[in-house]
């Protein structure tokens, strides 16, 4: 390997991690560039809350022309340690050339650099962690435009990860639902009796009193995904910096909460496929990209489903299946002609057996890897 791998130390070279994606995927249709400047605005320390909880490091790697062929980076999330009593540290951002020479060489640093702040593991990909946009490498599925927060990557860095040892700890799916259509009878009479259980309301999100309703949304998150898998808990600050620009995106329709005699009991959310108005503009909203974004923006026909979580007291009421349904029908009535629920454990059988019965297609699978790095 031909190429020097450096850490990111200033603006220059930010610049330089946060371009390179532009000539590894220039070619490529399915491709969605993030917005550079949301990404500048992640990176910086003193504005996103996960520093404040968190260590990282990114690098570079560059070929004997000082061109950018590599970046990885990698960080040490205290929550994460603390709630699954482990010793984890996150390695994303991974984007490289053919090279497996290069490829073992980015994971190597990264592996380094976690074994030195005294961790036992390296896991990832992700964007850094689970509470984060994208979690997971594709390994399987359909090849297309991935939609708003799911990661896209080249299929040669399964053979990357491989190779350097790292071993698939968790299997995501992409399930992929019509939105219109009739049930089959004996599930539509199911959903019936559940929707009209006595004291259970499903009901939108109230714009009016957003503070409060998203302080709801995150005291239910918290609690209903506390076991799963991946899961890291949520400070008022991050939940806040994570809904920022909640009110922009979300259509309070899409934004369920289910409540029993007064009780919050669960929530669901779904956004736009915002992917569909971004990718036009790769990654760039001045001068023009604003209102490219705006006029692609009416056009969206998918949404997905991204969240969804009711508490463990009232799993078996059916809750979460009259969620499922009332977004397909709110979709199909705003012109949404397709909707994809992402990710879902593979071993969360409730939830796969709910979205199989509505005939959903389980068209991509994601997977987390591990290497232990002592």
């Amino acid at each position: 390997m031909s190429a020097t791998i450096t850490p990111v130390r200033d603006k220059s070279a930010l610049e330089d991690f946060l371009q390179l994606p532009y000539r590894l995927y220039r070619d490529d249709p399915n491709f969605v560039f993030p917005l550079l400047s949301e990404m500048r605005h992640f990176f910086d320390r003193q504005k996103n809350p996960f520093f404040n909880h968190a260590v990282a490091e990114l690098w570079v790697a560059r070929n004997a022309q000082g061109q950018v062929v590599g970046r990885i980076g990698a960080a040490v999330d205290r929550y994460n340690n603390e709630h699954h009593d482990e010793k984890v540290g996150f390695f994303g951002f991974y984007e490289a050339d053919t090279d497996p020479e290069l490829g073992r060489a980015l994971l190597e640093t990264a592996r380094q650099w976690i074994a030195d702040q005294g961790m036992e593991i390296m896991r990832g990909p992700g964007c850094f962690t689970s509470n984060h946009d994208w979690f997971g490498l594709q390994v399987e599925g359909t090849v297309n435009r991935p939609v708003i927060g799911m990661p896209y990557n080249h299929r040669y860095y399964e053979q990357h990860f491989e190779d350097f040892g790292l071993v698939g700890v968790k299997d995501l799916y992409a399930w992929l639902i019509s939105t219109g259509g009739e049930f089959p009878e004996k599930m539509q009479r199911l959903i019936d009796r559940i929707l009209n259980r006595p004291g259970l309301v499903i009901r939108s999100f109230d714009m009016k009193r957003f503070d409060q309703e998203a302080a709801l949304v995150r005291e239910l998150y918290n609690q209903c995904w506390n076991s799963n898998w991946g899961f890291i808990p949520m400070d008022d600050e991050d939940f806040a910096y994570s809904a920022k620009d909640m009110k922009s995106m979300v259509d309070p329709d899409f934004l369920l909460v289910a409540e029993l005699d007064g009780t919050p009991i669960g929530f669901s959310l779904t956004i736009p496929d915002f992917n569909q108005a971004l990718q036009p503009i790769k990654g760039k909203l001045a001068p023009f990209g604003w209102l490219r974004f705006l006029l692609a923006k009416r056009k969206i026909h998918v949404a997905r489903t991204l969240l969804m979580g009711v508490l463990p007291d009232y799993r078996r009421l059916g809750v979460d299946m009259a969620m499922v349904y009332r977004t397909m029908q709110t979709g199909f009535s705003k012109g949404i002609e397709t909707g994809e629920c992402s990710w879902v454990l593979a071993d969360n059988r409730p939830m796969n057996m709910i979205l199989e019965g509505y005939g959903a297609d389980r068209y991509k699978t994601y997977r987390v890897y591990e290497l232990p790095v002592t």
